[in-house]
């Protein structure tokens, strides 16, 4: 009988481990969680890890951190941060031994809320000792990696739009603000989209190419993704009148089971987008430049290229294979 784990997952060492937390110091988060960081810190090395703890002097500089650990041989990199800072890091850490742990302290917190990883200190700390390791899919635009999803569109516009402005200080209520703002206004763009081979052509509002299901921390655009079954889930909210939006908006935020019939869903490992003029691009809920006219976007998988700490009992639909 088989008594070992599959091969997609492993339980964290108990042996001693090696770990980095990478931070940056001049982000508000760091300073409002100073303390926890310390005392989680303190926690991990009670329990034999050997810890390391990195900040950031400048932009960029996570994804410098993360591939010094990856030289290393480190067993663990752990982000002190939110969604932006773990996509910096997973950069470096696709295709290595080292795997991502997270302590969520950002405005949205989506990979957190989505394998069920506690937004406190102490929960936190606890599945970086006691989760498990799962390795898990990558979706790359052009040469990006993501973990969450890539928005083209509507979505990416709104990204943009807060990056420039005050509302960003406000968290998840200043994108709810400049969503609101833009949402009704904003024009359907023209595109081909060709997926595996398939070529379609749409009037789309948005693009949500998904690795995995949760969106901006309450709802759920790929409902079906799974992030460990080398496919890319790929929504396209089509043109819509003002009441058709609104409707759109209610039925994902409720999660109605009428919303596939209100959109397009398909799957596959390759997307390609091609758009008569720039259209905005999200990653992981940053912005994320526009698509270029003279070229298409490009979106691939890459299967199973990350090791992750989850919780023991991450959500089961979120795995095409059982722990």
């Amino acid at each position: 009988m088989r008594t070992s784990a599959p091969e997609n997952t492993a339980s964290v060492s108990r042996q001693r481990t090696g770990a980095i937390l990478i931070a940056n110091p001049t982000a508000g988060s760091y300073t409002q969680h100073q303390r926890q960081i310390e005392e989680t810190i303190a926690f991990l090395q009670s329990h034999g890890w050997q810890v390391d703890l990195r900040l950031t002097r400048v932009a960029g500089e996570a994804r410098t951190l993360a591939e010094e650990a990856v030289a290393q041989h480190m067993d663990i990199v752990v982000a002190i941060g939110g969604d932006g800072t773990i996509n910096e890091i997973i950069q470096e850490l696709a295709g290595s031994e080292t795997a991502l742990g997270i302590l969520p302290t950002g405005t949205m917190n989506v990979w957190a809320r989505e394998i069920g990883i506690p937004l406190d200190s102490e929960g936190a700390q606890e599945i970086l000792l006691h989760g498990r390791v799962r390795r898990i899919d990558l979706g790359k635009v052009n040469e990006r990696y993501f973990l969450l999803m890539a928005g083209i569109g509507f979505d990416g516009e709104v990204t943009h739009a807060v990056e420039k402005r005050p509302a960003k200080r406000l968290g998840i209520l200043g994108y709810l603000l400049v969503g609101a703002w833009l949402g009704l206004g904003y024009p359907a763009f023209r595109a081909m989209v060709e997926i595996d081979g398939r070529l379609m052509k749409t009037n789309a509002l948005q693009i949500i190419i998904g690795n995995t299901q949760l969106y901006a921390g309450a709802m759920k655009y790929t409902w079906k993704a799974r992030c460990d079954d080398g496919l890319l889930d790929i929504c396209i909210v089509r043109r819509q009148s003002m009441v058709g939006r609104i409707i759109v908006m209610m039925s994902f935020l409720f999660n109605h089971s009428h919303r596939s019939r209100l959109v397009r869903y398909e799957k596959g490992r390759s997307v390609t987008v091609y758009t008569r003029y720039p259209v905005a691009i999200q990653i992981d809920g940053d912005p994320a430049g526009y698509t270029s006219v003279e070229e298409p976007t490009e979106v691939s998988i890459a299967p199973r290229v990350l090791k992750v700490i989850v919780p023991q009992q991450a959500p089961a639909e979120l795995f095409s294979d059982e722990a």
